[in-house]
């Protein structure tokens, strides 16, 4: 199918909501489903989703894990915990491990779920990001990580391909209101290494982080390959690539890519408290030394665990992570949260400012390109699960200065925040409900 000009407007189809009120279910929706997790009833999961004014929810649909490389059904897998003993504070990745879940069947679920409470789904994928973390059959974690840097956005096109099938077989596949392709394509080791390396990729490179330089330029034309066969075979389907940031739509979102779908992580609090006290989030060279930082002893619980023994535990997931899980692992909620609320007016501005830098850029960018625009993750920037921040008018600034952002631009697909959802605690807490059932209200009103 021949490719629109990258200036025409793209439309809507007319059976999808003018706005979207988006559910964050990630990954965590597949692993933390044994009877007494937070999706192991997955309908009541779905039907709170809807009470509490959402009308779509974005789940990972489970690409590698569906089908093996030759198209045929995977069958049941078992899940993990993702560092055995340090995961409880953790947002996204608290499943207690030990599942074995069917994930054909249980995405057909969602799907009819979905198709009984009216609510629609944007698809993605954290496939080579960090949910493969917690696959327990290192086989087919080694069979995902040995497919080549550049060969990699092709198989979740093959992957997406497949389910499409299903789904329209199931007469489901109304209900996606979108197609991403992969979920922040711009910090996923999937990429065009600019110079070919001779060794598969293992996991061991993914773990510590040893990836070739990639070409940007070559990126965004295997992005473009990877959506021209999607949107060939179902072309009545609306299919994208999400980035971690408006600004990396101008470098890396294809020609052919039919919405501006990105993410808006400004400046916040958690990520000042996490640099000040020495475990920055996502630096993989950082070692928390509480010895030596006056402010970091204050915040933890007492008897932290050892460093070393983070690092004894946590040989699946990426030694980026380290320093952040240790920290939270550690920190003292209510103390964090203190510090968190004494300094917000210090940070307030820099809040402000990158937020309307963020939604500038989108705007700018879609304007040009004629695209619908998505933001479908981010704001608070990731405070540990058992925080109380959220709770608080400077947790909720934030979120709700995105949100109002947003439905001023205009945007079609809209977060309310990241921190609301069925595994989270404040889930069963009724300012919570009220508060995000009364955004999701103004999202739907436009």
């Amino acid at each position: 199918m021949q490719a629109p000009h990258e200036h025409d407007p793209v439309s809507i189809p007319a059976h999808l909501p003018r706005r979207l009120a988006i559910c964050y279910y990630g990954w965590d929706w597949i692993t933390s489903a044994l009877p007494d997790e937070a999706y192991g009833d997955l309908e009541r999961a779905v039907r709170e989703t809807k009470e509490r004014g959402f009308n779509c929810i974005r789940p990972d649909v489970g690409l590698g894990l569906l089908f093996d490389a030759d198209g045929n059904r995977r069958g049941p897998l078992e899940f993990t915990e993702w560092i055995p003993g340090c995961s409880d504070n953790i947002q996204c990745v608290n499943c207690r491990g030990g599942g074995t879940h069917d994930v054909w069947e249980r995405v057909m679920q969602l799907f009819e779920l979905a198709e009984q409470y009216d609510i629609y789904i944007i698809g993605t994928s954290w496939l080579y990001q960090d949910f493969n973390a917690q696959i327990a059959d290192v086989r087919i974690r080694e069979e995902l990580m040995a497919v080549p840097y550049e060969d990699r956005l092709m198989l979740l096109a093959k992957q997406w391909d497949w389910l499409l099938k299903d789904l329209k077989h199931h007469n489901l596949s109304h209900r996606l209101a979108l197609v991403e392709l992969v979920n922040e394509l711009d910090s996923t080791p999937i990429f065009a290494p600019v110079h070919q390396t001779l060794e598969p990729p293992t996991i061991e490179d993914w773990y510590h982080g040893r990836f070739p330089e990639s070409d940007s330029n070559r990126l965004r034309d295997l992005a473009a390959e990877a959506l021209a066969l999607l949107r060939e075979d179902h072309p009545e389907l609306l299919i994208t690539v999400d980035l971690g940031s408006a600004e990396s739509m101008a470098r890396l979102l294809p020609d052919n890519a039919q919405v501006a779908d990105h993410h808006c992580y400004p400046d916040a609090l958690p990520r000042a408290i996490a640099d000040a006290v020495g475990a920055r989030l996502f630096d993989r060279t950082s070692v928390p030394d509480p010895e030596s930082n006056e402010l970091l002893r204050s915040l933890l619980k007492p008897n932290p665990m050892p460093w070393e023994e983070l690092k004894r535990r946590a040989t699946r997931v990426r030694s980026s992570w380290h320093p952040i899980v240790w920290f939270y692992d550690n920190v003292d909620n209510a103390k964090y949260d203190a510090w968190c609320i004494e300094h917000f007016d210090e940070m307030q501005p820099r809040i402000e400012q990158t937020t309307e830098k963020h939604f500038r850029t989108g705007v700018e960018f879609a304007k040009q390109r004629g695209l619908p625009l998505v933001v479908d993750e981010g704001y608070i920037c990731y405070p540990p699960l058992h925080s109380r921040l959220i709770e608080m008018p400077e947790g909720r600034f934030g979120e709700e200065l995105a949100v109002n952002t947003a439905i001023a631009a205009g945007y079609w697909g809209i977060l309310p925040t990241g921190y609301v959802r069925p595994n989270t605690p404040g889930w069963y807490h009724d300012d919570q409900c009220d508060w995000v059932r009364g955004i999701n209200q103004r999202i739907l009103a436009g």
